[in-house]
């Protein structure tokens, strides 16, 4: 029964805590009261109050720096899904509805990049195109250049929310990536981003999401169960 009215308890907790943060406008930095004055604007243990401020620190929202005070945090998403990598890599389910979920974002953020983004800023598609290329003649890792391409394209959308979600859902592909890029599946990712850059580049929008629906298609293909088909 304790357990239960504690876990209650730092609950009511959490929630005034970040009620508190919003009705004072603070900002990521911004110092937060301390321990003992929590206590007092609570009413409640200060095994309350620590196994709130544990939880909050936890998922991002404040920063316990011992000896210095309580602060907000600068939450990120990527500080959310850490928690649950562990838990996720590795389950066949999981990994197909993420890829899922890339697929989604992926083909989403070419119809923003259209939409939003400058001529000149889409040259920055085309040097990580050249750098692929220039690796794959030299016979080198193409990991950094996939990557940088495909970071690129969520940044040009604008949306910084949409670029750090996309760089979690992103971490948990790097084996598929390693088997993709592996011998000749480099030279076809390559030609994959040089069309969808070309679609991009003439705005044409249903185009650019087929190139990226078969880009990623291939990578999804590759974390089929057998018997799945590929």
């Amino acid at each position: 029964m304790d357990t239960l009215i504690r876990k209650s308890l730092k609950d009511v907790a959490i929630e005034k805590i970040k009620q508190y943060i919003v009705e004072h406008n603070l900002q990521p930095g911004d110092p937060f009261p301390n321990e003992k004055e929590i206590i007092e604007l609570l009413g409640v243990s200060r095994t309350v109050v620590r196994e709130a401020l544990k939880s909050l620190e936890t998922i991002g929202i404040l920063k316990l720096k011992p000896g210095d005070g309580i602060f907000v945090s600068n939450a990120s998403l990527e500080q959310l899904m850490d928690q649950f990598y562990f838990r996720w890599f590795g389950n066949q389910q999981k990994m197909m509805e993420l890829q899922e979920i890339r697929l989604i974002l992926e083909v989403a953020a070419v119809e923003l990049v259209i939409m939003r983004a400058e001529p000149q800023m889409l040259n920055e598609l085309d040097e990580w195109n050249d750098k692929m290329e220039q690796a794959i003649r030299n016979s080198e890792p193409l990991i950094e250049q996939d990557i940088g391409f495909h970071r690129t394209l969520f940044k040009l959308t604008g949306n910084e929310s949409f670029y750090e979600f996309s760089e979690v859902i992103s971490k948990f592909f790097m084996e598929v990536r390693h088997k993709r890029l592996s011998a000749s599946g480099g030279r076809v990712t390559l030609d994959d981003h040089r069309r969808i850059t070309q679609s991009i580049k003439e705005k044409n929008i249903g185009q650019a999401k087929e190139h990226m629906l078969k880009h990623l298609s291939k990578s999804r293909a590759l974390k089929e169960p057998e018997g799945n088909g590929t």
